[in-house]
């Protein structure tokens, strides 16, 4: 037990970027927070209002390396003692390299809809917070093999990553049936107030050790854009008017489009782009850059000239001399954000109006690179009362993500729990974890599943 905990926190520890999300959910028809993942698939209602910061309560984490069984493997018990060792060969042998990991939190202050004919218009205010951290490989390996060796010539790129973004997101939707109900179509139009950011735009630390005279070569180029007005230097609320509204000077305005078309009766495709946009960020920025990017150091080792009699002059000589070449500058510059934008791409085989099977691509990009995802589903109203998603997905570097959504409807009220690796948060092989929970106020899901089958 004291294993876990102890993989646990360094588990946490090493913070998180943003999951292959919404995977489960995607298909959960009698969920007004289906719209997320999206915007053209509409819930089983005529309106709904959600419980207000209750509504939606979302946890995200993924990796595309390491999960927790990873680190739980890399803690080795000592023979005579009842502590562990953190193992640097098996934790490297797991780490491949642009190794990421993420984490996320979002929650719906406000949330409702309702329909008119053949429309449906929606709004909603959420607050969301996205994490990516951007682990090498390099690091690891230095510690564990050393730079001799076949590391002789090796550059080792310490080049982390870490992006924090928090917003608050005003969404304006609106959904349209098209060619005699075959087509539906929707978007979003977000205006986004940045609170807080981090984004590392350039972050490339190369360390090399010569096979000729076993000098070192050191080059780093660094570029790292921050705002943080809602907090003061010392970390805590500077202005309690930022605190609640953001800062007008940061902000933005995104987009999310999709689309539903029924091919047959029983054969539906859909497809969407989500969080497409950009935030300006003017209002207490740093920007935090090398003064010699690129340029490379050599350490030729120690002259003994410099140390007779004062042994520390050398140091000072070193030390001065690395401060100059790595030396920082901060400025005060406004720069732009991107949203981290996903697509969805999805089929559905319907048996009938209560039970279809679904098959879901998805895709996401960090740092120039795709992070996929594909997803298997079933979904069923067993009731009026009950629904169940169950679904498979295939994540990059993971094939055991299990999901699991679940939704009661008492009256008008509605609850429900989903997870994209319900089973893998139990056993431990966590790299790809979403969980969603909240509480819904929807009407008239009589009438319009009455409406639906006269118009079928």
């Amino acid at each position: 037990m004291k294993k876990y905990l102890i993989v646990l926190l360094v588990f946490v520890a090493q913070g998180a970027a943003e999951a292959q999300s919404n995977l489960t959910l995607y298909n959960m028809e009698p969920l007004p927070q289906m719209m997320i993942a999206n915007p053209a698939k509409t819930p089983d209602c005529k309106w709904y209002i959600g419980m207000p910061a209750l509504s939606s309560l979302e946890f995200q984490f993924t990796s595309n390396a390491l999960g927790l069984a990873d680190f739980n493997n890399a803690f080795i018990e000592r023979p005579n003692d009842p502590g562990y060792n953190l193992s640097l060969t098996k934790l490297t042998g797991a780490i491949q390299k642009e190794t990421f990991v993420g984490f996320g939190l979002n929650a719906e202050i406000i949330n409702f809809g309702f329909r008119l004919r053949k429309s449906m218009f929606t709004f909603g205010i959420t607050e969301k917070v996205k994490t990516r951290i951007s682990v090498p490989s390099d690091v690891l390996k230095l510690a564990g093999q050393g730079n001799g060796g076949q590391n002789l010539g090796y550059g080792f790129n310490f080049n982390f990553g870490f992006d924090v973004l928090h917003t608050r997101e005003f969404a304006l939707g609106y959904i349209r049936k098209l060619l005699n109900d075959k087509l539906t179509v929707g978007g979003r139009v977000k205006y986004i107030r940045g609170l807080n950011v981090v984004q590392t735009e350039k972050n490339d630390a190369v360390f090399t050790t010569r096979p000729d005279d076993f000098n070192y070569d050191l080059t780093a180029d660094i570029e790292i854009n921050a705002s943080t007005p809602v907090f003061d230097s010392d970390g805590v609320a500077d202005d309690p008017i930022a605190v609640v509204a953001g800062s007008a000077k940061n902000s933005g305005f995104g987009i999310d489009v999709g689309g539903v078309f029924y091919l047959t009766k029983r054969i539906q495709l859909s497809a969407s782009i989500v969080d497409m946009g950009l935030i300006s960020w003017n209002d207490d920025t740093r920007n935090i850059v090398s003064k010699n990017p690129g340029a490379t150091f050599r350490y030729r080792g120690v002259d003994f000239n410099d140390y007779i009699g004062d042994s520390s002059r050398g140091f000072e000589v070193l030390a001065d001399t690395l401060l100059d070449f790595f030396a920082l500058d901060t400025t005060r510059n406004g720069f732009i954000m991107t949203l981290f934008s996903e697509f969805y791409l999805g089929g559905n085989f319907s048996l009938n109006d209560r039970h279809n099977a679904g098959i879901l691509l998805y895709g996401t990009f960090y740092n120039r690179q795709l992070n996929p995802a594909m997803t298997i589903s079933w979904n069923s109203k067993l009731s009026r009362v009950f629904a169940i998603s169950l679904s498979y997905s295939m994540t990059r570097g993971n094939f055991q993500n299990l999901g699991l959504g679940l939704v009661s409807n008492f009256g008008p009220e509605q609850f429900y729990f989903v997870s994209d690796n319900a089973i893998g948060a139990v056993t431990g092989n966590v790299k790809n974890l979403g969980i969603r929970f909240g509480w819904n106020h929807v009407f008239g899901r009589k009438k319009y599943e009455k409406q639906r089958r006269a118009d079928q």
